[in-house]
């Protein structure tokens, strides 16, 4: 395996550092090991049902409205902790 992807949202619980730093050490002796590891944050968004549209978030941030400040508790991103793609090698006698 050369790379894997993945995709984690801001609120998701995990950090990218955590998971950068503690990836070889995860990794070692399974079928991924020696693999690169490619992550790509999913910033958080909130449904505004005041305005009618999505709203990007500070992870941390109250859950409002950033534009109307009106409060909500629709989060339409930011959960993500997903592979998003895998590369794999391909034996050249294959």
């Amino acid at each position: 395996m050369k790379v894997v992807a993945l995709r984690v949202g801001a609120r998701a619980g995990a950090t990218l550092v955590a998971l950068d730093g503690a990836w070889s050490f995860a990794i070692a002796g399974s079928v991924v090991e020696g693999a690169q590891l490619v992550l790509e944050e999913v910033p958080a968004a909130v449904w505004c049902p005041a305005c009618e549209a999505e709203r990007e978030i500070d992870a941390n941030f109250a859950w409002r409205c950033p534009v109307c400040a009106t409060p909500t508790g629709d989060l339409v991103r930011g959960r993500e902790f997903e592979v998003a793609y895998v590369e794999l090698e391909v034996p050249e006698h294959a």
